[in-house]
């Protein structure tokens, strides 16, 4: 039987609040920004409950969804392990409406103990929004922006419910 260590569980204890970098954030918003008006996604990787680093997924030719093949899911895991990290959660982009799950979403979604990221941008200001699959349906959660330094003691970090592309 193949170890499951690269599937992570950001959300194992009901007091988690998921961290996310705030140079990671950066990344994903200027890369959610040029797939527009296309829906962009990525893998989100770090560890325990610290989002470090992504693995972009290729651009939905679809403006309304995101999906991915066979193969590029499969590399983007090697990655993941190769690198010793884990899969918390994927982020994609509603180019056109709000950052709110939609159905299509919620039937798609097989990985509940992953972290489930929306960047809407729709409006002037990226709208980030992070949920957790409880109970058959997505579920707001909080998360903190930190500094890379700031990953091993959180406690000096940021609420923030938009990351801000400064």
């Amino acid at each position: 039987m193949q170890s499951t260590d690269w599937l992570g569980e950001p959300f194992a204890s009901k007091d988690n609040k998921i961290c996310l970098e705030r140079k990671v954030a950066k990344r994903l918003l200027y890369a959610a920004q040029e797939a527009f008006p296309y829906e962009y996604s990525a893998l989100l990787v770090g560890r325990g409950a610290a989002i470090t680093d992504f693995i972009s997924m290729p651009i939905s030719l679809d403006k309304h969804a995101f999906s991915w093949d066979g193969p590029a899911f499969l590399q983007a895991v090697g990655d993941i392990r190769k690198r010793h990290l884990q899969w918390l959660g994927v982020l994609h982009t509603h180019p056109h409406t709000a950052p709110i799950p939609s159905a299509r979403d919620a039937a798609g979604w097989h990985y509940p103990s992953l972290s489930y990221w929306i960047v809407g941008l729709a409006a002037d200001v990226p709208d980030w929004r992070v949920y957790q699959w409880q109970d058959g349906r997505f579920v707001a959660r909080d998360y903190t922006l930190t500094d890379a330094t700031e990953v091993a003691d959180t406690s000096s970090a940021d609420s923030a419910s938009s990351p801000k592309n400064s």
